[in-house]
């Protein structure tokens, strides 16, 4: 007996009192606010009700906060509507909709089921991310409300080597274990590993992986990893078990999953990364490399069959150079040999050692995974044989995406009109009738626009650094997209064109609250006052949750002097800041001057001084704020106030030159001397200056 109350002992000093003390800590850090939510969605209260609203630290469990991964800004009820459609979107940056977020596969997705179902609200929720991968939606997945949307779309395989574990990665160690990957992420949510993660950093020299600012896929070229690469066994692994997990989820939580493959570029996107045999003698890689420059060569000449030759020579001593299989393949396309060029293309993406792209095996899972679903818990469809046969000839290219993997405006189109008839027949019970064409789609959303253009120019910036001089086709890719950016340059035209396009879905109301928005920035480049108002106004009416549209018509009633009507509207606009500082402190400082025209000085003073005061780091803003304080106190005639001012003034300044932060300002004595001399201070004014 005595033995038992030893073990018993035992147990509870060496387990249980440990365990409680944890528990007891976790729920104190939690209780005073100590570390992050990692929530997908947070809750906010607005006019007495609850909206769930994208958690923008969601991201940072498994990137650094200055990379800026984060989600899509989606606000949206919480109660739920017996005649509302909801249906969340998961995956990377191609169901992101990248480079077009406006015109990606979500909104167009949107106007097919508002078409299908025009008695319904309808509501596409983007939860996709950038750069990220099945352990990223996972995670999603876990974390988003039960019972929250009715269809859950998955839209995932292209990140699953260079995201978040991969072998590929950047800022991360490839695990081989899903459990020891889950346990991490697990620890990583408690309020406990972040305290002392934080502390850890306090004392530890900077790590550049904390540092690093996001440089696109450049930050990705020294990672290569061979299809023969042990590894990639475990990244199909879990993948798989990703996949399942977060489909049994999403169906726990009430949802109806509609799971696709992934349409990547096989066409028109050389490989990244081709790795040759290193185990050839110099004769055989000297016989290689002869065979290829002959090849190219014949190429150039358009000497189809004689190129096809001798690539399949430079293959059979090299069989694993991904290059060599796409010029193959290239070369059986020009002949009319279109199965054969699509397996030759297929082999080189699947030896691409830069592995942005969903390869074979990835959608073979998937296929494999969706036929072990019963129907009425999950809706397969192939996009990937779907964008095979929407393709001329017979795999997909440049008509459908605009680089590797994220797709033109017709593949996002392809992509909605699949996702739509599955959702629509899964409600009805009946394949839809009504689905609307490209043109009335593009109609609808308003495809192309001058945001088009600016995305085309940005895709260019971005072709022009690493992976892509890399590739092959790299001359062929810049005329591509040369070519593409005169077309829509095209089809925008004008301003006054694009407006005259518009009123006619504008007329028949089937326009959403983004068409609004992009006919307010048009009504101003066209000085039409009138206009503006109107589309401002009614894109608030339709989707109040869009920060950016409050403040453009808080704007708009500022400079008309109607002070009294922005002031609720830049009030409603601080709910979504979503944290972000620099947003929170710009409507901070623009509000307390709008309560100043109206004469609310005492709440104007009491939000102006709490700049400077709760956030010192934006000093333009900080600045900007003591300059309305003292020009209310002169205006007052209250000089002890603006002696009060001003000293503030200068120990805030003062303090960024011995922190060593008046560099990151340069403007600090000229405004410095502005302030001073507006305070009536001169002497101090020329000291700054």
């Amino acid at each position: 007996m005595s033995q038992a109350r030893n073990a018993l002992f035992t147990i509870i000093t060496a387990v249980v009192i440990p365990l409680l003390f944890f528990v007891l800590l976790e729920g104190v850090l939690r209780l005073v606010g100590v570390g992050t939510d990692f929530n997908y969605f947070n809750e906010i209260e607005i006019e007495g009700e609850i909206y769930y609203q994208e958690n923008i630290d969601f991201a940072d469990q498994f990137y650094s906060a200055s990379l800026n991964v984060g989600p899509l800004q989606n606000t949206f009820a919480k109660t739920a509507s017996d005649n509302r459609l909801r249906v969340y979107v998961l995956g990377g940056s191609a169901a992101m909709g990248f480079p077009h977020k406006n015109h990606g596969v979500d909104r167009l997705l949107a106007a097919q089921l508002n078409a299908l179902f025009p008695s319904k609200e309808v509501e596409v929720i983007n939860t996709a991310m950038t750069s990220v991968n099945s352990h990223v939606v996972y995670q999603v997945a876990e974390t988003i409300p039960a019972n929250s949307a009715d269809v859950a779309v998955i839209l995932m395989g292209n990140n699953e080597v260079v995201g978040p574990y991969g072998p590929g990665t950047f800022n991360q160690n490839f695990l081989s274990s899903l459990g020891a990957i889950r346990t991490l992420q697990w620890a990583k949510r408690l309020r406990i590993w972040q305290w002392l993660d934080q502390a850890f950093q306090g004392v530890q020299p900077s790590d550049a992986k904390t540092d690093l600012e996001w440089q696109g896929m450049q930050m990705f070229v020294e990672n290569g990893v061979a299809e023969s690469d042990p590894r990639m066994s475990d990244v199909y692994a879990h993948f798989e078990a990703n996949l399942r997990d977060t489909i049994d989820i999403l169906s726990s939580k009430g949802m109806h999953v509609v799971l696709s493959t992934v349409p990547v570029n096989l066409r028109h996107s050389a490989p990244f990364l081709s790795m040759t045999d290193n185990t050839l003698s110099p004769e055989f890689s000297q016989r290689v490399s002869d065979l290829k420059a002959r090849a190219a060569a014949q190429s150039r000449n358009l000497q189809w069959r004689a190129a096809s030759t001798l690539w399949q020579q430079a293959i059979e001593i090299d069989p694993g150079h991904a290059d060599s299989h796409f010029q193959l393949a290239t070369s059986l396309e020009w002949q009319g040999d279109h199965l054969g060029a699509k397996r030759h293309f297929e082999r080189a993406l699947d030896l691409d050692a830069l592995r942005f792209r969903a390869d074979t095996k990835i959608n073979d899972r998937i296929r494999a995974v969706g036929k072990n679903y019963p129907s009425a818990s999950l809706s397969f469809v192939d996009s990937a044989a779907a964008f095979n046969r929407a393709s001329t000839p017979f795999s997909p290219g440049w008509e459908s995406l605009v680089e590797h993997v994220h797709y033109t405006f017709a593949g996002n189109d392809v992509l909605a009109r699949i996702f739509s008839r599955a959702i629509a027949t899964q409600v009805t019970g009946e394949r839809p009738q009504g689905v609307l064409n490209s043109e009335e789609v593009a109609e609808r959303v308003g495809y192309p626009n001058h945001e088009t253009i600016e995305n085309m120019k940005n895709l260019q910036g971005m072709a022009e650094q690493p992976p892509f001089p890399g590739q092959s086709n790299y001359t062929d890719y810049l005329a591509q997209m040369a070519v593409e950016l005169s077309k829509i340059k095209g089809q925008v035209g004008e301003p006054k064109d694009v407006v005259r396009r518009r009123q006619k879905v504008l007329t028949q109301g089937s326009a959403d609250w983004k068409v609004h928005f992009e006919m307010a920035a048009l009504a101003k480049y066209l000085k039409n006052k009138q206009a503006q108002y109107y589309h401002l106004t009614t894109l608030n009416e339709m989707y109040p949750h869009n920060r950016e549209s409050q403040m453009n018509l808080a704007t708009l009633l500022s400079q008309d002097g109607r002070w009294a009507e922005a002031i609720p509207i830049l009030e409603r606009s601080l709910l979504y800041t979503r944290g972000r500082e620099q947003q929170t402190v710009e409507t901070l400082g623009w509000l307390g001057t709008a309560k100043l025209r109206v004469g609310a000085a005492q709440e104007a003073v009491r939000l102006l001084e709490s700049i400077p005061k709760d956030y010192p780091q934006q000093v333009g803003l900080s600045l900007r704020a003591y300059g309305n304080l003292i020009k209310h106190a002169v205006d007052s005639g209250d000089r002890p106030l603006v002696e009060t001012y001003l000293d503030d003034l200068q120990a805030y300044a003062q303090h960024l030159k011995d922190a060593g932060l008046a560099d990151d300002y340069p403007m600090l004595g000229r405004r410095m001397s502005q302030l001073l001399n507006m305070g009536g201070d001169p002497v101090a004014a020329r000291q700054w200056r």
